[in-house]
Formats: C-alpha cells, sequence, structure tokens
C-alpha cells in the first residue's frame, strides 16, 4: 500500500497527466481510509479553483521572485 506522500503525488499528478487505472483506484481507496490525504485533496482543489480565477491561464504566468518567496514561507510555517 501507498504512503501519503506517494498518494498526494499521484493525485497532483492526475490533474496534469492521465494516471492509470490501478493509481486511481489506490487514490480512492487511501482516501476511504485516511482523513488528512482527504482534508490535503479538499484544499488542493480549492487552491487549484482559487488559482485558476486569480490567473485566467496559470500556464502563461510566471511568479515572481518577492511572490515565490511568500509563498515559501507560508508553506514552511504550515
Amino acid at each position: 500500500m501507498k504512503d501519503c506522500q506517494e498518494i498526494t503525488g499521484l493525485y497532483e499528478q492526475g490533474k496534469i497527466n492521465r494516471i492509470s487505472i490501478s493509481d486511481r483506484i489506490a487514490i480512492r481507496s487511501h482516501k476511504m481510509i485516511c482523513k488528512l490525504c482527504r482534508q490535503y485533496f479538499k484544499d488542493s482543489d480549492l487552491m487549484d479553483v482559487i488559482l485558476t480565477k486569480k490567473y485566467k491561464d496559470l500556464r502563461k504566468y510566471t511568479f515572481s521572485t518577492s511572490e515565490k518567496t511568500k509563498m515559501k514561507k507560508v508553506l514552511e510555517n504550515n
């Protein structure tokens, strides 16, 4: 069985590329038993919605150095 880090990595990868059926099943199975990953999935989806609304086309947008620094500080404090 895959651990939380592997599952969240697969989840994020699945948002960008098609993942295998076995990986999708692994995510769903893990999601049923892991409260922390369920919360991570909700938070990740919310962040995608917020960023998509703010930056209509994320592929064209690049973060400035100060934005990157601020995001790193926020992530380090969580």
